[in-house]
Parts: structure tokens; sequence; C-alpha cells
């Protein structure tokens, strides 16, 4: 195929392109619409204090151990026990996601919960539970030996996490044009009809000599009904024309194999 024939295809197969599209983009939507929401709120813990700053590697692997000691189940039924979320620490632990950054010297904590308030709620628990464990183990070292962990930003209003029906929308409109076309190209090879001189000649290497177009819808009105009733039989018969006799005996005589009369029209 030629990127002409490509062109062609898809202005030919447009509608059904537009139609999937449509069609998937909507079902997304309805997907979205019956997943159960998910709401995400976050808190950041600053690091600041007695840490190595010679090499990059050394500030990132204490982070990783702060990091490591947020998702703990000791952490966690304390937090279950003291804001009396009565959920237990494994189902804790399944809601909250950290994340260490090394540039800034911070974690972050996530919680993703069904409930707004209490995912909120969870994410202050754990930052204000770990940043008071770390001050109490720091006591009894000298000032300029310890690592102090502070709430630098307290947990923000829960946003909608999941699902997020504006990514399932573009995603449908996607995944449906492509579906479309794919669609459009099996219709078009599978119609095996010729449309144009050219997938004559292409196809069965003929030159088109005529093509009859399509007949035209009539401006005209619609005709009357015949009458039940019929010609009156003493109706007089219309008289043909000259010209019509004339062309009606040449018709005839050459149906019958006869050679028309020298001067006849």
């Amino acid at each position: 195929m030629q990127l002409k024939d490509y062109a062609v295809v898809l202005r030919r197969g447009w509608w059904l392109i537009a139609l999937t599209a449509v069609v998937t983009a909507l079902s997304a939507v309805g997907f979205a619409k019956l997943q159960q929401p998910i709401y995400r709120s976050s808190v950041t813990l600053e690091v600041t204090g007695r840490l190595d700053y010679g090499t990059s590697l050394a500030i990132e692997k204490q982070l990783s151990q702060l990091n490591n000691r947020i998702q703990t189940a000791n952490l966690a039924s304390e937090v279950d026990r003291r804001y009396q979320f009565d959920i237990g620490a494994e189902r804790l632990l399944e809601k909250i996601h950290t994340k260490a950054f090394p540039d800034t010297i911070t974690i972050q904590i996530d919680v993703d919960d069904t409930d707004p308030d209490r995912a909120q709620r969870i994410a202050n628990g754990f930052a204000e539970v770990f940043a008071e464990r770390e001050t109490a183990s720091q006591e009894g070292l000298p000032q300029q030996e310890r690592r102090v962990v502070n709430v630098l930003d307290a947990a923000k209003p829960s946003r909608l996490y999941w699902p997020q029906t504006r990514v399932f929308l573009l995603s449908g409109l996607l995944l449906g044009a492509v579906l479309g076309v794919l669609l459009a190209f099996a219709r078009d090879y599978l119609d095996d009809s010729l449309k144009t001189p050219e997938d004559v000649d292409r196809y069965l290497g003929m030159t088109t000599l005529g093509s009859i177009p399509r007949a035209a819808a009539s401006t005209r009105g619609p005709r009357p009904a015949p009458s039940d009733s019929g010609p009156r039989p003493d109706a007089p018969r219309p008289v043909p024309a000259a010209e019509e006799v004339g062309a009606r005996r040449l018709g005839r005589r050459a149906l019958r194999g006869q050679r028309p009369r020298r001067g006849a029209r």
C-alpha cells in the first residue's frame, strides 16, 4: 500500500475510529466511577544535626535507616494505640508509603485510605510519634552529635488518589483511537470490491472505458398512485410520433435480420 492508500482508508473509516474512541472512553469513565475512591495525605520530615556530609552516599544510607524505622510494627502499634484507630498495626503499615530525598535530607510519608480524614490523621500520627522517638533516642548525647528529626510540614488535606477519572478518560480515548484504526484497516482488508478506476487498473490490469454514475435522487414530488379502475376501454390510444414509429420499425427489422430499406431513417 502507498501512503495515499493509508490516507484513503483513514478517511473512509473515520466514523469507525471516532465511534470506537468514544465508546472506549465512556467505558473507561464508567469503570472509574465504579471504583472505590482512595485518598492520599502526605507529611514531610526534616533531618538535621549530626550527619556525615562527606559523601552523598553516607547521607543516603542514614536516611534509608530512618526510613526503615518508620515502617516497623512497633511504631505502627504505638500510633494505633495513641490515636485510637483500632485497625491494627498490619493494616496501618499497608496504608503508608515512605520515600527519602537525599538532596533535601527529608523523608516523605504518604498514607492512602478510603476515609480522607483518617488518612490525614494517620500521616500526622506517624510523623509525630517517629519524631518523638528519635528525640528521645538522642538524649544524653552532646548537642553537636545529636540528630534531630522535625515535622517540616504537617499532613496536607487528603486528595483523591484513585481513581483518576481524567487519566482513565484520556487513556480510553487513546486506546479507542488505536483500536478504531486497526478496525478500519481490517475492514478495508476484508472488502474486496473495486471502488475506483485506479483500483481496476491496479488489481485487474484493465483499463476502465466508462462508469455508470449513481442515480441522483429525484427532485420531483411523488407520483400519484394509479387508479384501481384502470384505463377506460373506450378511451382513445395516444398516437405515436413519426420518429417513434420509425424507430420501432427499424428495431423490429434488426431483430428479424433484415436490412433496412435504403433511405429509411
